[in-house]
């Protein structure tokens, strides 16, 4: 019995530093690539899904930024205005966790040629994400720039 009430508080006590590790707030998630064509085509096993591979990129987050702080090129950004927060790499599975102060920030990929982001608000802000005070933002960031579609 002893044992067992032993065992209990360690797990108990393991539980709560794993939560502590993800304690404050920020933004995590995982990096995907997508490349390729992407219509869907029929076969034996129905519609071919969208394949999304895990990737390593660096990420660059930034103040909130507009379509007008930012030269788009052919499918890449380059010459952001807004300054840099922060910067972060991905692990081998495209996973990222990254703390932040509570507001509003844009996430690029970094890529050879520029900055990549392919989503934007009603407002034209790019790729924009909201961190609120104590919670944790989750990210899923599709790099298709190679993608037909």
């Amino acid at each position: 019995m002893k044992r067992i009430f032993t065992v209990l508080i360690l797990l108990i006590l393991l539980g709560s530093c794993k939560s502590s590790q993800m304690s404050g707030q920020g933004i995590q998630g995982q990096v995907l690539w997508v490349a390729g064509n992407q219509m869907p085509q029929a076969n034996d096993r129905g519609v071919n899904p969208e394949e999304k591979v895990p990737v390593q990129r660096t990420l660059r987050i930034h103040e909130l930024t507009h379509i007008n702080q930012a030269r788009l090129g052919d499918a890449l950004f380059g010459d952001i205005e807004t300054p840099l927060i922060e910067e972060v790499k991905t692990d081998e599975e495209g996973r990222f966790s990254v703390k932040l102060p509570a507001g509003r920030y844009t996430v690029f990929t970094v890529e050879k040629s520029g900055y990549f982001a392919n989503v934007f608000d009603l407002d034209s802000y790019i790729n924009p994400y909201e961190v609120k005070e104590g919670e944790w933002t989750k990210a899923e960031i599709l790099i298709n720039y190679e993608g037909a579609y």
